[in-house]
């Protein structure tokens, strides 16, 4: 399950070169050969490196658990969704009326409904941004969570052909076969690659 990853606390700075000597004298003792103390400092900047590494923030994205699925609604609406081990919906992107993506939306706290807002979504080799608003979800989405809504991928106007082009930019960038992330206000998460068969010839078919 996805939780929001803290901004990292700035390093402090340190004396590296007393700091090492410490360890190595600590860890190896007082009384070595030139060669035992030579191994413990080698040691000891080993364990530097890794702290600092820490403390720079090298921790990885949250990803979430669950499933992709695709879809047909009770009124012959395709959907692709992406949802966690309790079968809420993490995203999904679908057309009928109205072409529609939600998204759990990943900056900061609840927001008020329709605050304007944007999210950019990544799958490591190209990424799009998606304007739109923020709302409360209902049950069927993660408790706790705010969402991302966008219609019409935020071009209503767009005559046929560019239409077209745009939603085949979508949907290649949901379709690489790499992991997505999804990130806003300098917050993300990750979820796995969208890998359902056949799932973007059916979605065509119709939309």
């Amino acid at each position: 399950m996805w939780l929001n990853v803290a901004e990292p606390l700035p390093a402090k700075p340190v004396d590296t070169h007393s700091r090492v000597r410490m360890i190595a004298d600590r860890v190896w003792g007082l009384a070595m050969t030139p060669h035992a103390r030579l191994l413990g400092i080698v040691v000891a900047l080993s364990w530097l490196g890794l702290s600092a590494a820490s403390a720079a923030g090298g921790t990885s994205k949250d990803t979430w658990t669950g499933a992709w699925k695709f879809e047909i609604d009770r009124l012959d609406q395709p959907w692709l969704g992406f949802y966690d081990t309790r079968g809420k919906t993490v995203f999904r992107i679908g057309c009928g009326a109205h072409f529609e993506m939600d998204a759990v939306y990943p900056g900061g706290a609840p927001k008020q409904d329709h605050t304007k807002a944007s999210i950019t979504i990544a799958n490591g080799k190209t990424q799009m941004d998606f304007a739109g608003f923020t709302y409360a979800g209902p049950e069927s989405f993660p408790p706790n969570t705010t969402m991302f809504n966008q219609p019409d991928l935020g071009y209503p106007e767009l005559d046929e052909d560019k239409w077209r082009a745009l939603e085949n930019r979508v949907l290649d960038l949901l379709g690489s076969g790499q992991p997505l992330t999804i990130s806003a206000e300098g917050k993300s998460y990750v979820l796995p690659p969208a890998k359902v068969p056949r799932w973007r010839a059916r979605f065509q078919k119709i939309c």
